[in-house]
């Protein structure tokens, strides 16, 4: 199933499949062996004629790097922001649709990027197509309570016009991206937000799409209080609400409404464990956005 919920006027337009437009996966790795091989094998996997696949690596000590080379990508090194590095990969691509991607990020069927590519082409002011992560089959209790949360809670604010969404895992129109000068270099964690915040500003439209993928992250609270620090020492520094378009108020009560009141609703009548790690996860994220607040 396919929604388009933040579309506000389409035009349809015809493309051969023989015409369809190179599409180039932008993938950062950090020590990804774990994840690297199932994400790259889904690309390669995938029944579309014409890909590229460009990794920039962040000095990985494991056996990443070795992974990456049993593919055709083209493998950059690089150490700096997110923003930095993503922009690195666009600049030395070639596809009309940049596939903003990450290596734990895993394909569940070889038709998904053609009928992906074929929704946005569809869509004369879309500038993005906007993916639903799932957890993978093999996932835990924390990976599945934490992407419960916050796709219901980042949909409950796009669905009441709330917030600039569209980042994470999509895919993007080139033309578009450039236009509004791409990444923000300076941004690390957040990057993707601050691009939906420039193509929002300037018009163009995100199409949220239900085709999911497997995202195998947020394992365990070490790895999801270790990336949260790192983010809220990001938008300390841009702040929030600018670089979100969330007001606080919204934000809270959005938390409160989801975290707490939704899931434990959830608990009790579908009775699924992770649903009762929803309120802790929560409370764990107000105490680093806390206390990184309160640091100089």
């Amino acid at each position: 199933m396919k929604v388009c919920v933040l579309i506000s006027r389409r035009k349809k337009l015809e493309y051969n499949d023989e015409c369809l437009p190179l599409v180039s996966f932008i993938i950062p790795t950090l020590n990804s062996e774990k994840t690297l091989q199932k994400c790259l094998q889904s690309i390669v996997d995938q029944e579309y004629p014409s890909i590229e696949i460009i990794i920039i690596d962040g000095g990985s000590l494991d056996n990443t790097l070795s992974i990456a080379k049993k593919y055709p990508a083209r493998i950059f090194k690089f150490s700096g922001s997110l923003g930095a590095t993503r922009q690195l990969g666009i600049n030395n691509s070639s596809g009309e649709i940049i596939a903003n991607w990450d290596s734990d990020v895993y394909i569940p069927h070889k038709k998904w990027l053609y009928n992906a590519v074929k929704t946005l082409l569809q869509y004369e002011y879309a500038s993005t197509l906007w993916v639903y992560n799932i957890p993978p089959p093999n996932s835990t209790l924390v990976e599945k309570a934490f992407a419960w949360y916050g796709w219901n809670m980042m949909l409950d604010l796009a669905k009441r016009s709330i917030g600039f969404w569209g980042g994470g895992v999509s895919l993007f129109k080139r033309r578009m991206v450039q236009e509004v000068g791409g990444f923000d270099v300076k941004v690390d964690i957040g990057e993707d937000f601050d691009l939906a915040r420039k193509l929002s500003l300037k018009g163009y439209k995100v199409i949220f799409y239900t085709d999911y993928v497997y995202h195998d992250t947020f394992r365990s609270f070490s790895e999801l209080i270790r990336k949260d620090i790192r983010r809220a020492r990001n938008f300390k520094n841009k702040n929030m609400t600018w670089l979100t378009g969330i007001p606080l108020g919204e934000l809270v009560g959005t938390n409160l409404k989801v975290g707490f009141i939704l899931s434990l609703k959830n608990l009790f009548t579908k009775k699924k464990a992770y649903y009762g790690l929803v309120p802790i996860i929560v409370l764990l994220r107000l105490i680093v956005y806390t206390i990184m607040h309160l640091l100089p």
